[in-house]
């Protein structure tokens, strides 16, 4: 049996380790773009920060590839995918075959149309060859300004703001996190960042770009200008565009596959092409809350995509259990924070909201229920009990006999199942997590 898997991220070298258990003898090839043994994007801002080097950013050891029997096409680009004859064709020329096929390739930053974006350059964070060029020209000088208030931007922005930079961020939504906080969360953390220096433009658009005058001056001295809505000017020699991400889908295209804004797949991680599989930020999967098929594109449901994959690619057949689409955990300077599920500020008609507000401690635990199932929390400044909760929602569990324990500091898995001893508690809530 061969098996190519293109892409070397969460979801592909999950596929690739899972193979290798499920079939000792079988040909396992990883092909991909990047020349890097297998690194965690997820800790790109970290490397930014200069918290973490390049060497401890990679997630299996180096010598993986080998120990696994796992032949590796590193550097290589593939355009173009041919299911009759089961070949897939590289930028070289060259034609790689293979029995059961993983589509893994991800997503790619997106540049909003700006007026001036193409003169000022468009600079996303999605990759290392993407965190070496920031830090490049963060040698030019001191001043940045991140157009993006979600996750990737946030965390971009602090991790340039402990670099020393004078950081701004751009908000098209009313508040930052639109997408996993509430407002009262979010003016949590904002005003977290804030102490730090960063300065935060919520509720606005950017207008445009201005590249400095005279496009030939290079140095300290050349700012670029991000005009927003209302008139205010920001100076920046850095400008980063972090307001989200495109599936990498164009490898199936014409091949036959469904496509929405994701690769479709079934629950067996299948493609609507024979022996073609997809996982990963590629695809789309069903959301555990909501019901409805979509992009979920965060690290543990790759993995967990990519581990199902393996699975039926091996002929072991197993579904993928329905994933959280919104499931992040984060910690900008002094205060940590997770969503899970709806975390909804909008129309709450048959939800029940549950919360605990201390402003003067920074403190905001809610959980949203519907007919007594957890359907999302947001915790902020204390997440303690976090993974139970988590488990919660995953299960889909009747909490309505230990509603009034739910927000309580010392709620644990012995409210549910009495008698656990401390040791299996801290488990659960450790694999939930």
């Amino acid at each position: 049996m061969r098996y190519l898997i293109i892409g070397s991220s969460a979801a592909g070298i999950k596929a690739a380790e899972t193979l290798r258990g499920l079939d000792r003898e079988a040909s396992i090839t990883v092909l991909s773009e990047e020349n890097e043994p297998p690194y965690s994007r997820c800790l790109l801002p970290e490397y930014l920060s200069g918290k973490k080097s390049r060497e401890e950013l990679t997630f299996r050891a180096g010598n993986f590839f080998k120990d696994n029997n796992i032949e590796t096409m590193l550097g290589e680009r593939a355009v173009y995918v041919d299911p009759a004859g089961q070949e897939v064709i590289l930028e070289s020329g060259e034609a790689v075959g293979y029995d059961k096929l993983l589509v893994a390739t991800g997503a790619s930053s997106t540049c909003p149309p700006l007026p001036g974006i193409d003169k000022v350059g468009f600079t996303g964070i999605r990759n290392l060859d993407d965190a070496d060029l920031i830090l490049n020209r963060c040698r030019s000088g001191n001043k940045a300004v991140v157009i993006g208030g979600g996750f990737v931007g946030l965390e971009t922005a602090y991790a340039l703001n402990r670099r020393g930079l004078d950081v701004a961020v751009v908000e098209l939504a009313p508040h930052i996190l639109a997408l996993q906080f509430d407002a009262t969360a979010a003016e949590i953390l904002a005003n977290d960042m804030k102490q730090s220096g960063i300065k935060i433009y919520a509720g606005t658009a950017t207008r445009e770009l201005r590249p400095p005058e005279g496009l030939g001056r290079l140095g300290s001295e050349a700012e670029n200008t991000v005009v927003l809505d209302d008139g205010t000017e920001l100076k920046a020699h850095l400008v980063l565009t972090c307001t989200g991400t495109k599936p990498n889908v164009e490898l199936l295209v014409g091949t036959g596959a469904e496509i929405n804004r994701g690769i479709v797949v079934n629950e067996y991680m299948e493609t609507t092409v024979p022996n073609i599989y997809a996982a990963g930020d590629a695809c789309e999967s069903t959301d555990l809350v909501s019901g409805e098929k979509g992009l979920t594109p965060i690290w543990p449901n790759a993995v967990i995509q990519g581990k199902t994959a393996a699975y039926n690619m091996a002929g072991r057949p197993r579904k993928v259990s329905p994933l959280l689409g919104l499931q992040n955990a984060v910690e900008f300077r002094e205060v940590p924070a997770i969503a899970a599920g709806l975390s909804t500020s909008g129309p709450q008609d048959g939800l029940e909201i549950l919360t605990v507000h201390q402003p003067t401690r920074g403190i905001y635990r809610k959980i949203v229920l519907e007919e007594n199932v957890i359907k999302g929390m947001i915790f902020v400044g204390n997440i303690q009990n976090a993974g139970v909760i988590a488990a919660l929602i995953r299960k889909q569990a009747d909490v309505s006999k230990i509603k009034d324990k739910l927000l309580d500091y010392s709620f644990n898995y012995g409210y549910l199942w009495p008698g656990m001893v401390k040791k299996e508690l801290e488990e659960m809530e450790a694999e939930a997590v």
